[in-house]
């Protein structure tokens, strides 16, 4: 899934202040907690995350306990079922991921009821933005600050009446390669009929075809900006990379300059840079409860922790009952293809 990269942060929920003395932990006995990480999108279906918090303690490590016996139910606002979501196993060993059927509906507000044994239940409300339109002008390679970047230049009108939470970001989504034939009208891959298809592959009724298979593997793409009106710079200034650049839109349009890392955009096996597959570009408009919680989450990622006399900070959460987030979004999503499929 694609925002296990922010998983990993959920772990920084109760961090505290502390010198640069390191202290042994005591033996914690805190109450486990669900922990619910959802992004739901206009136009697709449902996928929410759950796991189990772990009190933190001498030789314990961070990770969540894997959760597959959750119970995750998909409600509108006013509490009427729309759906129960099913365990889906998947590459992750991080937390559980729950799927739908149902389709996600732009400028309607949800519910999420996560139940997981023994755990105190989990609600959070989420609502889906309307459509929006962005406007794609140019995008060019060049410099920023020495480094190769790719720049997007971007306006998103405003909906009157309306605060939009804009989020910008780039993942770049591994493929595989793999070939499939048709025979006798039955459909093979190669990969899983090896044998068969050297034996068929000259016969003339035989419909031999390439394949790409993209996966459900992301690596994140570094992303910067030098508009002094995004929210980014008030945290770490216009010099720093991001997970995501981020803006308050307040009735006015917006036109800005968005760069990505180009190092990401073709694959470098030699280096193992980046893998083989295509880049997605997101302009996206979000949520006030799950903005807030990408703009605490660059905080964090900028915050020492434990080791520094500097605030550590809490990400924020609508998840009551537990741990995590349940945002809504609606998205414009771009396709670049660098490498050779």
């Amino acid at each position: 899934m694609r925002y296990l990269h922010i998983i990993g942060c959920l772990f920084c929920w109760g961090v505290i202040t502390s010198c640069e003395q390191e202290l042994p932990l005591p033996a914690g006995n805190g109450m486990p907690r669900a922990v619910v990480y959802s992004e739901l999108i206009a136009g697709t279906t449902p996928e929410v995350r759950v796991g189990r918090s772990k009190a933190v303690g001498p030789g314990i490590d961070n990770a969540f306990v894997f959760t597959t016996d959750a119970i995750v139910q998909l409600q509108d606002r006013n509490g009427g079922l729309i759906e129960t979501l099913t365990y889906s196993p998947d590459s992750s060993n991080v937390m559980g991921l729950y799927v739908g059927k149902s389709t996600i509906d732009p400028g309607k507000n949800y519910k999420l009821q996560v139940t997981v044994p023994e755990l105190k239940p989990v609600n959070a409300m989420a609502t889906i933005p309307p459509p929006f339109k962005v406007e794609l002008l140019d995008s060019v390679r060049t410099l920023l600050n020495g480094r190769p970047v790719l720049r997007f230049h971007f306006t998103v009108s405003p909906i009157p009446g309306v605060k939009q939470y804009i989020v910008m970001e780039a993942l770049k989504q591994s493929v595989i390669t793999d070939t499939s034939f048709t025979y006798k009208g039955a459909r093979y891959r190669k990969s899983e009929h090896r044998s068969w298809f050297d034996e068929v592959k000259n016969k003339p009724e035989a419909d031999i075809r390439k394949d790409s298979i993209f996966q459900n593997d992301y690596l994140r793409i570094p992303c910067y900006t030098q508009d002094e009106t995004a929210d980014n710079n008030q945290i770490g200034g216009l010099n720093e990379n991001y997970n995501s650049i981020l803006f308050t839109q307040n009735g006015k349009p917006l036109t800005t300059d968005f760069y990505i890392n180009a190092t990401a955009l073709s694959s470098n096996p030699t280096e193992a840079i980046a893998p083989i597959g295509r880049v997605l570009v997101y302009v996206k408009s979000v949520s006030k409860e799950y903005y807030d919680f990408l703009l605490t989450y660059e905080k964090v990622k900028r915050n020492p922790g434990l080791n520094s006399l500097i605030q550590a900070i809490q990400l924020r959460s609508n998840a009551i009952g537990g741990l995590g987030v349940v945002g809504g979004s609606y998205q414009k999503l771009y396709y670049l293809y660098y490498d050779k499929l």
